[in-house]
């Protein structure tokens, strides 16, 4: 029963979206006002009087408005350029641009789909990819629903590193502290399991985009593109290190694969080929139709890495307002530069902010009110988020390891990060392992891969992508794909997780 209730708040956002089709907008204020009522009751496990839970859940509301906005701060400015792309009509030429490095619309959706977030996934992280992923293949001309679906996934492997390497460097903080792993063995694990998630996701995604007449002549590329992001993963996470894992395999797969376009190339039939048809010819050049992705390409990278290098505990300033706010001013810049880049007047800058601000506002409401249930779940007068795991822990027995991905992933789903999954769990998992005498670190790695996974149908990430392209209440069509993804790729890495424990790595990192 306690098991029912405690997931009963996630229960009501998943029923609601995919079983009644109602938007997220309708459907979260409900999940928050159940989730209330629950650690007013049953889950008031410590016994507050009601004066003391009212303190403790109104700043809960509040912290959940402050994220919110945050994240809300994020969708307004990767929407911006979206739309100035669009008022400007460099969004033609944007495809044109892309069209130069391969006109096949499959090679298209790999580049920008997966590549590319992986690569942002490491120079930024905080929900940056699907921001600027799913806008770009819809200027692409893919279909907006499905470019939401296509930038989660290419976002499903890179979150176990995230920015710089945080999500392992400081989620699996509670291992290294104690002596169990280092930083370096966490990354090589976690690594050997996301190589094969990068090796799977581009035929997923070309049956999510264009269905099973999508491999018509494409299997050899997609082979290709699979396996090399699975191996440069594999090589950075085991041999270079946590901070250039994301960054490093979405940079060189973007590469390699234009190598192997160049010399090997691709048969594409007519259907998936992509025709630029303009009369007045292009309007801009390639840098100014692109202007606003590589100023964000350039910026995101050298703020993250060269404020911390130059100033005194620069990433400590930058993270003042929390890790988000200065990836949100960076992309708000971005726009700015684009803008001034492509022309745009002063006057025509403030109709693009006036008419995005209009059309995301009810995200607020909506992000607001998951994370504030999110919050409350997490919250040790509630202790929700820890009878689920905890239940979840006994059930499994020597499946261990494999409920540790799905724990993973449900930690992701509730707090919308792999990090905060991480920092959840990894104690948990160290005193689990060892009752069982498995290895943590094998375990661990389990975790962290399922963190990652999670953020693929974690409400929060699906509102916020649908939101940067227009497509807020299509929630339920978003997740009704993500969940059919995240299922097929949980089950890998739940057998992979238990072959790596009791099959090849038992021993690994342990003295």
């Amino acid at each position: 029963m306690s098991f029912i209730l405690a997931f009963s708040p996630l229960l009501v956002v998943l029923v609601g979206i995919l079983y009644f089709k109602k938007p997220a907008m309708k459907v979260a204020p409900m999940a928050l006002l159940w989730t209330m009522v629950l650690a007013f009751t049953y889950f008031n496990v410590k016994g507050l009087s009601f004066a003391e839970n009212v303190d403790i859940l109104d700043g809960l509301l509040w912290k959940g408005t402050k994220e919110g906005l945050k994240i809300v701060w994020m969708v307004f400015g990767a929407f911006v350029i979206l739309n100035i792309l669009r008022e400007t009509g460099a969004i033609e030429d944007v495809k044109h641009t892309i069209a130069k490095i391969s006109d096949d619309r499959r090679v298209q959706v790999i580049i920008i789909g997966l590549m590319l977030p992986i690569f942002l996934e490491g120079a930024a992280g905080a929900g940056a990819p699907a921001a600027i992923a799913a806008p770009f293949l819809v200027a692409l001309g893919v279909n907006p629903v499905t470019a939401i679906v296509i930038a989660l996934m290419g976002d499903a492997t890179p979150c176990s590193w995230g920015g710089a390497g945080l999500t392992t460097i400081v989620g699996g903080g509670a291992l290294t502290n104690a002596g169990i792993s280092t930083v370096d063995l966490n990354s090589s694990m976690v690594g050997r399991i996301h190589m094969f998630g990068a090796m799977v996701i581009p035929f997923l995604m070309i049956a999510i985009a264009y269905g099973r007449k999508g491999f018509k002549n494409a299997i050899p590329f997609l082979l290709f593109a699979g396996v090399e992001t699975g191996l440069w993963m594999f090589v950075l996470s085991n041999f270079v290190g946590a901070e250039v894992t994301s960054m490093g395999t979405g940079l060189l797969s973007i590469i390699t694969v234009i190598v192997y376009l160049k010399v090997v190339g691709i048969n594409t039939p007519e259907e998936y080929r992509y025709v630029f048809k303009s009369e007045n010819g292009e309007k801009y050049s390639a840098w100014r139709a692109l202007s606003p992705y590589i100023y964000m390409l350039l910026l995101l990278p050298t703020i993250r890495y060269g404020v911390p290098a130059l100033v005194p505990n620069g990433f400590k300033l930058m993270c003042t307002f929390g890790y988000i706010v200065w990836v949100d001013a960076v992309i708000m810049v971005c726009g700015i530069l684009g803008a001034f880049t492509l022309g745009v007047s002063f006057r025509q800058l403030m109709e693009i902010y006036n008419k995005t601000s209009r059309s995301i506002m009810p995200v607020l409401l909506t992000m607001g009110s998951l994370l504030i249930v999110a919050y409350i779940m997490q919250s040790p007068t509630t202790g929700m988020i820890q009878l689920l795991a905890h239940d979840l822990a006994d059930v499994a027995g020597v499946f261990y390891p494999a409920a540790a991905v799905l724990i993973g992933s449900g930690g992701a789903f509730v707090t919308g990060t792999g990090l905060g999954s991480n920092i959840m769990f990894a104690d948990m998992h160290i005193h689990a392992a060892q009752a069982l005498g498995a290895n943590p670190i094998t375990v661990f790695a389990g975790q962290n891969a399922g963190a990652s996974l999670g953020n693929l149908i974690c409400p929060n990430n699906t509102v916020a992508a649908c939101a940067t392209v227009g497509q807020v209440h299509k929630e339920h069509e978003v997740l009704r794909e993500t969940v059919l993804v995240f299922s097929v790729i949980l089950l890998i890495y739940m057998s992979l997780s238990m072959l790596y424990t009791y099959v090849l790595f038992p021993t690994f990192g342990m003295n």
